[in-house]
């Protein structure tokens, strides 16, 4: 189900119970990157070593998931190009795939208003189920799984962990919430591979972030 697929629970974090984005204005990227990192994890793309990775299929073999299938036909008209460029591309927009399999589970719904379609929240029990993971895989450390390493990775990249996550750890301070969060280490055999992609990723949903921060002030 995409709801338990690392897009889906991150689109999951990244919407407010209205059905709009929270605390960012680069969802549709940081899904595109969940994509990407769980693309590599089930070995249909892999990333070059480069200073600038481009992306590489491996297998357009169908995952029957239909938020990582529509990625990896994107990625497969991308092949080759770098993170950056394909992170960004308006074909990796995975919003709409990602809100309709979750109405189709219940939980959320659609919402079309005149020029967006919202997604609030229909039934929280698999966003409550995930937030209690992500805080109980921070408080031990022990009990984190890939897929909540990458997840969090995620979040802190784009310096917005503490903004989404502070209800589910009251009283933990955003310095030291980021610190738990690279000081995490994952006893997976795909752990190491996975890392070096999340460190790609996360240079360049920073980079995103920082520049458009750096412009909208300026």
């Amino acid at each position: 189900m995409t709801t338990h697929t690392i897009p889906g629970e991150l689109f999951l974090l990244l919407t407010t119970d209205a059905g709009k984005q929270d605390s960012t204005a680069y969802r549709q990227q940081a899904l595109a990157a969940a994509a990407i990192a769980e693309l590599a994890l089930r070995e249909r793309i892999a990333l070059t070593d480069e200073r600038r990775p481009k992306v590489q299929v491996l297998s357009t073999q169908p995952t029957d998931l239909p938020v990582l299938d529509q990625a990896l036909g994107a990625l497969t008209e991308l092949n080759g190009k770098n993170l950056q460029h394909v992170i960004g591309h308006r074909t990796m927009n995975l919003t709409e795939v990602i809100g309709q399999s979750l109405a189709a589970a219940g939980v959320v719904q659609r919402k079309d208003g005149w020029f967006t379609t919202s997604w609030p929240t229909h039934d929280d029990t698999a966003e409550r189920a995930l937030r209690a993971r992500l805080a109980a895989a921070l408080q031990d450390p022990r009990r984190a799984s890939l897929q909540d390493g990458i997840l969090l990775e995620t979040l802190r990249a784009m310096r917005i962990a503490h903004r989404i996550l502070k209800d589910d750890l009251p009283g933990l301070p955003r310095r030291e919430l980021d610190q738990r969060i690279e000081a995490l280490r994952i006893d997976h055999p795909a752990a190491a591979a996975v890392r070096r992609i999340m460190d790609d990723m996360t240079a360049v949903l920073a980079a995103t972030t920082t520049t458009t921060t750096i412009m909208a002030a300026s």
